[in-house]
């Protein structure tokens, strides 16, 4: 899935014919931002449904198992053979060289040549720092400071104190205050580098790209053919090593259908994987948070269907007047049975008959005995504007 922006890159109608756009960059490093925590979703909403010791371990453990191992197995894999990270094989796009000045311009002066411009050991480690590491890294640390946050701000010290304790606590002083300061500094710095990656003087778009040299390009027709041209060399010699051992003439059969028209279909299919499953995430994603959503709307839609409505004053007291005096109601209260009587005959009646309304007998909930005191205390009268 190549991607190719319409907008040119740079000033230089040169440069942008070697170096990609910064929406061409921008976009894999948004989708690469996206594709952790979309994974966690996922693994989130399974072991919200069966949870167990192993869903929960998987859960629990994800920034090790899927952030670190997983995506270093992956980078390293995808950087030896296309010279780009996962995301950025799907763009269209990879990195290269680009110490050798004098091999740079004879690629601005003839584009569509194959150079020797392939990343060396050191920056192909540089990329995973980055890529790998760093994210990572910036996990941790930003838990550790924001539990070192909150504890600063409810723990006490002791007066005395030894050196060790003193120590510990003004590192983690000096963490809590420096350490979003250093997070600035380095946003600041990667911005710095894409603004001058405008200016189509280098291809690199981050700190460490720049002082190791590392710029961006698009894919060409070589890197393909070169990847193409190993990977069918690989498969023969793999293909001889298993015929050697093998007489069976349907398992060569197979063999052969499997290197052949089976392969290559299912190499055109991985191509299309990736993309679909970013869109089938998205629509997940979407999905689930629209039932979620929809869920809770309904419930509150819902939550009053089956409380009765609250009684009507002097419904059930059609002659309107009082039950307790038997005259007409003044300064009416209303009670949880639906009757109204006068506010304090009614506030008189309940603690001397425990609580109970007058005309049903029945203990009205807001009525409580108070073994202290020994009196029933009367809450959840309603008095009434008529």
């Amino acid at each position: 899935m190549d991607f190719y922006s319409n907008i040119s890159a740079t000033s230089s109608p040169v440069a942008s014919s070697i170096y990609p756009t910064i929406f061409e960059v921008l976009s894999s490093e948004e989708i690469d931002e996206l594709l952790t925590p979309s994974v966690r979703y996922i693994v989130a909403n399974i072991v919200a449904r069966k949870p167990n010791k192993y869903t929960l371990a998987i859960n629990n453990w994800f920034d090790e198992w899927f952030l670190l191992a997983g995506r270093l197995i992956l980078e390293s894999h995808s950087l030896s053979k296309w010279d780009g990270t996962f995301i950025e094989k799907f763009y269209g796009l990879k990195r290269f060289n680009g110490a050798n000045s004098v091999l740079l311009r004879t690629l601005q002066r003839n584009q569509g040549v194959d150079l020797p411009m392939r990343l060396r050991k050191q920056q192909r480690l540089a990329v995973l720092f980055q890529k790998v590491f760093v994210p990572y890294l910036v996990t941790k640390l930003d838990q550790a400071h924001s539990k070192l946050l909150a504890r600063a701000f409810v723990s006490a010290r002791d007066s005395v104190e030894d050196f060790n304790v003193r120590l510990l606590r003004r590192m983690q002083s000096a963490f809590i205050k420096f350490y979003p300061l250093l997070k600035k500094l380095m946003f600041l710095a990667n911005l710095a580098i894409k603004l001058y990656f405008l200016s189509g003087k280098t291809g690199s778009t981050s700190l460490i790209d720049f002082i190791l040299n590392i710029q961006y390009t698009r894919l060409s027709k070589f890197d393909y053919q070169r990847n193409e041209l190993s990977e069918t060399t690989n498969m023969h010699a793999s293909n001889l090593s298993r015929r050697k051992n093998i007489n069976n003439p349907a398992l060569l059969f197979l063999l052969k259908m499997w290197g052949s028209k089976v392969g290559s279909v299912l190499k055109s299919s991985a191509s299309q994987i990736f993309p679909a499953f970013i869109f089938l995430l998205r629509v997940f994603q979407w999905w689930t948070s629209e039932d979620i959503s929809g869920g809770l709307q309904r419930s509150l839609d819902n939550i009053d269907e089956e409380v009765p409505p609250p009684p009507i004053p002097f419904e059930k007291n059609e002659d309107g007047k009082c039950r307790i005096c038997g005259g007409a109601i003044q300064n009416p209260a209303a009670i949880g049975t639906g009757y109204v009587f006068c506010y304090p005959c009614i506030m008189q009646y309940l603690p001397q008959h425990e609580g109970k309304c007058p005309v049903t007998g029945s203990r009205l909930l807001g009525c409580a005995y108070d073994s202290n005191s020994g009196i029933w205390s009367i809450t959840g009268i309603r008095k009434l504007l008529i």
